[in-house]
C-alpha cells in the first residue's frame, strides 16, 4: 500500500511538473504574439519632422549644428522631399534659429528661398553627401556685448555630378545663447575645395 501511495505521489508530481512546463510555454507564446509584429523604423524625414524641439532641444552648440546639418542633408541630399515635408522641415529647422535671424527671415520668404536653393543645387548637380563636425575642443566660445557666443567650422562633402568629383564646403557657424539655449545666429560658406 505504501508503495502504491509513493507511486501515485510520483505521478502527481510529474503531472504537475509537466503542466507547469506547458503553461510556461504557452505563456511565452502569448507574450510573443502580443508584441507588435513589425514596427517600421522611422525614416530620417519622419524623425526630423517629428523632432521634439521643446523636450529634446540640443544642449551644446555642436549638437545644434549637428542637427542643423541633418536638416541640410535632407534638403540637399539624394532623396527628394515633398512640398508638405519641406514645409514641416522648414518649420522645424527654424526652431534652431536665433530671434535675430528669425526677424530677418519671415517663414514664407524663408521657405521660398529654401525651395529655390534646393532647385538650384539639383540643377547644378550638387548633392550633399556627409558632414564633419569639429571636435568639442575646436569650438571657440566668447562673449560679445555681454552675450555668450560660439563659432565653429563644419566640413561638408558634396558630390559634384557634372565634374564627376567630390567637393568640400567649409561652413562657418555663429551661435548665440538665448534663454539658456544655443541658437544659430548666422552660417555661411567660407571656402570650397575639390578632389
Amino acid at each position: 500500500m505504501k508503495e502504491e501511495n509513493k507511486s501515485t505521489l510520483k505521478m502527481v508530481i510529474l503531472a504537475i511538473f509537466f503542466i507547469v512546463i506547458i503553461l510556461i510555454y504557452f505563456n511565452s507564446l502569448g507574450n510573443k504574439s502580443s508584441e507588435p509584429r513589425s514596427e517600421k523604423a522611422e525614416t530620417e524625414v519622419e524623425q526630423l519632422s517629428n523632432y521634439d524641439m521643446v523636450g529634446n532641444y540640443p544642449k551644446t552648440p555642436r549638437d545644434v549644428v549637428k542637427l542643423h546639418n541633418r536638416y541640410l542633408e535632407m534638403f540637399y541630399g539624394e532623396e527628394s522631399v515633398s512640398d508638405d515635408e519641406l514645409y514641416i522641415l522648414n518649420q522645424q529647422v527654424r526652431n534652431l534659429y536665433s530671434s535675430e535671424l528669425l526677424a530677418l527671415n519671415n517663414e514664407n520668404t524663408n521657405l521660398q528661398n529654401l525651395d529655390n536653393s534646393i532647385d538650384k543645387m539639383k540643377k547644378e548637380g550638387y548633392i550633399y553627401k556627409t558632414y564633419e563636425l569639429p571636435e568639442a575642443s575646436q569650438i571657440i566660445y566668447y562673449t560679445q556685448n555681454g552675450v555668450e557666443m560660439a563659432t565653429m567650422e563644419v566640413t561638408v562633402t558634396v558630390d559634384m555630378e557634372k565634374e564627376k568629383s567630390m567637393g568640400y564646403l567649409y561652413i562657418q557657424y555663429v551661435l548665440v545663447k538665448e534663454n539658456e539655449q544655443w541658437k544659430i545666429l548666422a552660417w555661411g560658406e567660407t571656402k570650397m575645395g575639390q578632389n
